[in-house]
Order: structure tokens, then C-alpha cells, then sequence
């Protein structure tokens, strides 16, 4: 491998502290807009992609189970956020696991 590929990625520490960076600023975001006037309106038109997004939104998961905020697109979207963290997570870890082998 040349200098310049080596160069041009990313070290682990570095992308991992701009994802986490980001998750951070999203969700402080989210909390300061929670309960405000703020707060996105979701197009209830009976169109199938709005419905199919009300039945998401309104299940118990986003509603009971899940509720660090009082709106449940902001449950939602920082419950799939956590879950793509943790897919980057486990490919990082097999990755560098995998690559240890190989040396």
C-alpha cells in the first residue's frame, strides 16, 4: 500500500469521535426542540408511504417502550441512528480482527 492510500483513510479514533460528535449534536438538537413549536409536522395524507409512517410512528415501541422524547419521530429516527452505530461498530471489530490474522 503507497503512502498517499495510507493517507487518505480516515483513522478509527478520528471517525469514531466525528460519529459519536454528531449523534451528540443531533440528539441535543432533538432535545431542544422536543415539546416546542418546532417540532416537524408529518404529512398525514392517506397516501401508502405517510400511513405506513403513522403506523411506525404510533406503535407501542415509539409510544411506551421507547420514549427518551415526547415526539415519536424523534424516538424513531434516534433508534435507527443507535442501530447504524452499532452495525459501524461490529464491521470496525471484525474488520481489525480479521485484518490481525492476516499479518
Amino acid at each position: 500500500m503507497s503512502d498517499q492510500e495510507k493517507s487518505s483513510r480516515m483513522s478509527p479514533v478520528k471517525r469514531w469521535l466525528i460519529i459519536i460528535g454528531i449523534f451528540l449534536l443531533v440528539q441535543m438538537i432533538f432535545f431542544g426542540i422536543d415539546g416546542t413549536m418546532w417540532e416537524p409536522k408529518i404529512n398525514d395524507s392517506g397516501r401508502l408511504f405517510a400511513r405506513i409512517g403513522r403506523w411506525i410512528l404510533d406503535s407501542k415501541f415509539f409510544t411506551e417502550w421507547m420514549t427518551p422524547y415526547a415526539y415519536p419521530f424523534f424516538n424513531m429516527f434516534m433508534t435507527i441512528h443507535i442501530i447504524v452505530i452499532l452495525f459501524q461498530a461490529i464491521q470496525d471489530m471484525s474488520s481489525s480482527v480479521f485484518s490481525k490474522n492476516k499479518r
